[in-house]
């Protein structure tokens, strides 16, 4: 069939020219190809590949359908790619379920576009993994940069939506794991302790600076208060991760680590769900600790590492600080980059980052930290 079109085509791109070669007028017929140019409607059981990242690599699994949410706190606005769902409805868990999952027929086949908002994603994203829907989480700013890719400079919430479908289809983007319940208390608790630590950091400087008396006994109050609050939190995630740990081995093997405390374990596990499942590079990238080269013709400049997810990345200097006193295999490696003469805020970036690719590689193996230090040992033995 495809074959027969095609030289219906051809037949129907060809011209019979008479052109004068001789001197006396007679005619040659020539025949001369002219190019056709048409653009091919899409079709609607088109197939958009994304990357699904597993524990053996990267496999493709591809979508007839992609929907674009862009996240308000009162609204949702839609684009959907079979245009059967209303383009604008209340972020509500009802609405949720009634008007966008309702109405996918096929949930193996829909893949959901959105973006990170701060934590109001999470609930159509727990909704649609509820109800084994695939949902990918994107980085606003890379959405943004490939609207204005496309052209798009306006920015409004039907525009956005749209982007997003479009960016589900053209990008291969990685999916969101499907959280269960524990994980999600984990991540409440641990985002929590966060916004708590930040709450004692403003207190205490207001106290610094305040000169009434009345203000300091306020102040005070707040900040035992919080204190208090920060000790009860830190024993629910003690507590949130033993339970875990009963069915997620990873957690063992992270805490197993000199220098990785209750902190950064239930740091990781929230928040850098991807740990085991990347490469080493990918890794270090994503969280923000990879230097990223700026080279251009001649010019080659410095390479910074930046970028990623700051909150892994700040509980992850911590642990390395205490890494470079406490843990053999990081303290050696920081000892040498300072013998060789580096600056000691860049010496740290790197054993973030050595702890963090080996940190990877165990949970990867499903090796504790005994066997890895066998194996560090044993290489280091080896190079020597």
């Amino acid at each position: 069939m495809l074959s027969s079109c095609l030289q219906q085509l051809v037949n129907a791109a060809t011209q019979i020219v008479f052109t004068p070669q001789a001197p006396n007028g007679s005619l040659r017929m020539s025949l001369n190809r002219v190019a056709v140019l048409f653009e091919p409607e899409r079709s609607p059981d088109r197939l958009y590949g994304q990357i699904v990242f597993t524990r053996m690599g990267l496999k493709m699994k591809c979508y007839k359908r992609v929907i674009g949410i862009d996240i308000c706190t009162e609204r949702l606005d839609i684009a959907d790619s079979y245009s059967k769902i209303e383009k604008a409805i209340d972020n509500t868990v009802d609405a949720i379920k009634a008007k966008i999952i309702k109405l996918i027929k096929e949930p193996s086949d829909t893949l959901v576009v959105c973006e990170a908002t701060g934590g109001l994603e999470h609930l159509l994203v727990d909704a649609l993994h509820d109800a084994k829907v695939d949902v990918a989480v994107a980085n606003p700013a890379r959405v943004r940069d490939f609207a204005k890719g496309h052209g798009y400079f306006e920015k409004s919430d039907a525009i956005d939506a749209k982007m997003l479908q479009l960016y589900g289809q053209q990008v291969n983007v990685s999916l969101a794991k499907p959280r269960t319940l524990e994980e999600r208390n984990l991540i409440a608790i641990t985002r929590r302790r966060s916004q708590l630590l930040q709450l004692i950091s403003q207190e205490s400087n207001r106290l610094r600076q305040c000169i009434d008396g009345q203000a300091k006994s306020m102040i005070q109050e707040m900040l035992k208060a919080l204190k208090k609050q920060l000790k009860s939190v830190d024993l629910t995630i003690a507590k949130c991760l033993e339970t875990q740990a009963k069915t997620d081995p990873k957690i063992d093997v992270i805490r197993s680590v000199p220098g990785v405390g209750v902190v950064m374990t239930s740091t990781l596990v929230a928040e850098l769900s991807e740990i085991g499942s990347l490469s080493r590079a990918k890794i270090a990238k994503l969280v923000g600790v990879a230097p990223i080269i700026k080279q251009s013709g001649k010019s080659d400049g410095k390479r910074r590492a930046r970028g990623g997810r700051s909150n892994v990345r700040r509980v992850l200097y911590m642990a390395a600080l205490v890494a470079t006193k406490n843990n053999p295999v990081i303290k050696a490696f920081y000892i040498r980059l300072l013998k060789n003469g580096k600056p000691k805020k860049l010496a740290v970036v790197a054993c973030m980052r050595k702890l963090l690719t080996m940190l990877n590689d165990m949970v990867r193996h499903q090796t504790k930290w005994q066997e890895e230090k066998k194996k560090s040992v044993a290489g280091s033995t080896a190079s020597n």
